[in-house]
Protein backbone atom coordinates (compact mmCIF):
# COMPACT_ATOMS: atom_id res chain seq x y z
CA UNK A 1 0.00 0.00 0.00
CA UNK A 2 1.19 3.50 -0.82
CA UNK A 3 2.66 5.40 2.16
CA UNK A 4 0.64 8.50 1.21
CA UNK A 5 -2.57 6.47 1.47
CA UNK A 6 -1.47 4.99 4.81
CA UNK A 7 -0.55 8.42 6.14
CA UNK A 8 -3.93 9.81 5.09
CA UNK A 9 -5.67 6.82 6.67
CA UNK A 10 -3.74 7.34 9.91
CA UNK A 11 -4.51 11.07 10.06
CA UNK A 12 -8.22 10.60 9.42
CA UNK A 13 -9.00 7.07 10.64
CA UNK A 14 -11.63 8.20 13.14
CA UNK A 15 -13.20 10.46 10.53
CA UNK A 16 -13.54 7.63 8.02
CA UNK A 17 -15.04 5.24 10.54
CA UNK A 18 -17.25 8.03 11.88
CA UNK A 19 -18.50 8.76 8.38
CA UNK A 20 -19.48 5.11 7.89
CA UNK A 21 -21.23 5.12 11.28
CA UNK A 22 -23.03 8.38 10.41
CA UNK A 23 -24.14 6.88 7.10
CA UNK A 24 -25.47 3.76 8.89
CA UNK A 25 -27.13 6.00 11.48
CA UNK A 26 -28.82 8.05 8.75
CA UNK A 27 -30.01 4.95 6.90
CA UNK A 28 -31.42 3.48 10.09
CA UNK A 29 -33.28 6.69 10.94
CA UNK A 30 -34.63 6.83 7.37
CA UNK A 31 -35.74 3.20 7.61
CA UNK A 32 -37.47 3.93 10.92
CA UNK A 33 -39.34 6.90 9.42
CA UNK A 34 -40.34 4.80 6.41
CA UNK A 35 -41.61 1.98 8.64
CA UNK A 36 -43.55 4.41 10.84
CA UNK A 37 -45.17 6.18 7.88
CA UNK A 38 -45.86 3.03 5.87
CA UNK A 39 -46.81 0.49 8.53
CA UNK A 40 -47.36 2.69 11.57
CA UNK A 41 -44.96 0.62 13.64
CA UNK A 42 -41.21 1.24 13.61
CA UNK A 43 -38.87 -1.64 14.48
CA UNK A 44 -38.11 -1.89 18.21
CA UNK A 45 -34.34 -2.06 17.78
CA UNK A 46 -33.79 1.22 15.94
CA UNK A 47 -33.79 3.48 18.98
CA UNK A 48 -31.17 1.41 20.80
CA UNK A 49 -28.98 0.83 17.76
CA UNK A 50 -28.96 4.50 16.74
CA UNK A 51 -28.10 5.50 20.30
CA UNK A 52 -25.16 3.09 20.38
CA UNK A 53 -23.97 4.13 16.92
CA UNK A 54 -23.99 7.73 18.08
CA UNK A 55 -22.03 6.69 21.18
CA UNK A 56 -19.36 5.06 18.99
CA UNK A 57 -19.19 8.11 16.75
CA UNK A 58 -18.81 10.45 19.72
CA UNK A 59 -15.93 8.55 21.33
CA UNK A 60 -14.12 8.21 18.01
CA UNK A 61 -14.52 11.95 17.45
CA UNK A 62 -12.77 12.66 20.75
CA UNK A 63 -9.57 11.01 19.51
CA UNK A 64 -9.86 12.78 16.17
CA UNK A 65 -10.23 16.13 17.96
CA UNK A 66 -7.00 15.61 19.87
CA UNK A 67 -5.12 14.52 16.75
CA UNK A 68 -6.24 17.64 14.88
CA UNK A 69 -6.08 20.13 17.77
CA UNK A 70 -9.80 20.78 17.54
CA UNK A 71 -10.68 19.92 21.13
CA UNK A 72 -11.80 22.53 23.63
CA UNK A 73 -8.90 24.63 24.87
CA UNK A 74 -8.15 28.15 26.04
CA UNK A 75 -6.15 30.00 23.40
CA UNK A 76 -6.50 33.68 24.22
CA UNK A 77 -4.08 33.66 27.17
CA UNK A 78 -1.75 31.15 25.53
CA UNK A 79 -1.04 33.45 22.60
CA UNK A 80 0.73 35.90 24.93
CA UNK A 81 2.95 33.26 26.57
CA UNK A 82 6.52 32.34 25.61
CA UNK A 83 7.38 29.36 23.43
CA UNK A 84 8.75 27.53 26.47
CA UNK A 85 5.58 28.16 28.53
CA UNK A 86 3.42 26.96 25.63
CA UNK A 87 5.58 23.88 25.28
CA UNK A 88 5.12 23.02 28.96
CA UNK A 89 1.38 23.73 28.83
CA UNK A 90 0.94 21.66 25.67
CA UNK A 91 2.57 18.72 27.44
CA UNK A 92 0.43 19.33 30.50
CA UNK A 93 -2.66 19.24 28.25
CA UNK A 94 -1.58 15.97 26.68
CA UNK A 95 -0.58 14.33 29.95
CA UNK A 96 -3.97 15.33 31.36
CA UNK A 97 -5.73 13.67 28.40
CA UNK A 98 -3.67 10.51 28.86
CA UNK A 99 -4.31 10.45 32.61
CA UNK A 100 -8.06 11.00 32.14
CA UNK A 101 -8.30 8.35 29.42
CA UNK A 102 -6.29 5.84 31.46
CA UNK A 103 -8.59 6.26 34.47
CA UNK A 104 -11.73 5.87 32.36
CA UNK A 105 -10.24 2.84 30.58
CA UNK A 106 -9.40 1.23 33.91
CA UNK A 107 -12.99 1.51 35.12
CA UNK A 108 -14.72 0.72 31.82
CA UNK A 109 -12.92 -2.65 31.65
CA UNK A 110 -14.83 -3.78 34.73
CA UNK A 111 -18.11 -2.57 33.22
CA UNK A 112 -17.31 -4.42 29.98
CA UNK A 113 -16.61 -7.65 31.87
CA UNK A 114 -19.94 -7.42 33.71
CA UNK A 115 -21.80 -6.73 30.47
CA UNK A 116 -20.14 -9.71 28.76
CA UNK A 117 -21.06 -11.99 31.67
CA UNK A 118 -24.75 -11.06 31.44
CA UNK A 119 -24.90 -12.18 27.81
CA UNK A 120 -27.56 -9.57 27.06
CA UNK A 121 -28.13 -8.35 23.54
CA UNK A 122 -29.11 -4.96 22.14
CA UNK A 123 -32.90 -4.92 22.05
CA UNK A 124 -34.22 -6.67 18.95
CA UNK A 125 -30.78 -7.66 17.60
CA UNK A 126 -28.29 -10.48 18.02
CA UNK A 127 -25.58 -7.87 18.80
CA UNK A 128 -24.12 -8.31 22.30
CA UNK A 129 -24.79 -5.31 24.54
CA UNK A 130 -21.16 -5.12 25.64
CA UNK A 131 -20.19 -3.95 22.13
CA UNK A 132 -21.98 -0.67 22.83
CA UNK A 133 -19.90 -0.14 25.98
CA UNK A 134 -16.78 -1.10 24.08
CA UNK A 135 -17.05 2.31 22.36
CA UNK A 136 -15.83 4.00 25.53
CA UNK A 137 -12.80 1.73 25.89
CA UNK A 138 -11.87 2.04 22.22
CA UNK A 139 -12.38 5.80 22.34
CA UNK A 140 -10.14 6.11 25.40
CA UNK A 141 -7.42 4.00 23.82
CA UNK A 142 -7.56 6.17 20.70
CA UNK A 143 -7.32 9.28 22.90
CA UNK A 144 -4.19 7.87 24.53
CA UNK A 145 -2.60 7.00 21.18
CA UNK A 146 -3.51 10.38 19.65
CA UNK A 147 -2.22 12.29 22.70
CA UNK A 148 1.08 10.40 22.52
CA UNK A 149 1.32 11.12 18.80
CA UNK A 150 0.57 14.78 19.43
CA UNK A 151 3.26 14.92 22.15
CA UNK A 152 5.82 13.66 19.63
CA UNK A 153 4.66 16.17 17.00
CA UNK A 154 4.73 19.07 19.49
CA UNK A 155 8.21 18.08 20.64
CA UNK A 156 9.51 17.92 17.04
CA UNK A 157 7.98 21.28 16.17
CA UNK A 158 9.39 22.87 19.32
CA UNK A 159 12.89 21.51 18.63
CA UNK A 160 12.68 22.83 15.05
CA UNK A 161 11.84 26.30 16.35
CA UNK A 162 8.29 26.23 14.98
CA UNK A 163 5.41 27.98 16.69
CA UNK A 164 3.49 25.55 18.92
CA UNK A 165 1.06 28.09 20.36
CA UNK A 166 -2.43 26.62 20.14
CA UNK A 167 -4.83 28.68 18.08
CA UNK A 168 -8.57 28.62 17.61
CA UNK A 169 -7.97 27.33 14.07
CA UNK A 170 -8.75 23.65 13.45
CA UNK A 171 -5.87 21.81 11.75
CA UNK A 172 -7.20 19.13 9.40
Amino acid sequence: MNTTVLRKLERNFEGYVGTVILFAYTLLIGYTIFQRQTFGDPPSYTLSVTLYLFTWMTWLAAGWAIRHDSHFRFTLLRESLSRRANYVLRYLDLVSWIFFAAIVTWYIIEVLQRRRETGREILGTPIPLWTAYLAVAVGMMIIIVRALQKAILVHRRYKNGEDITPTSKVDI
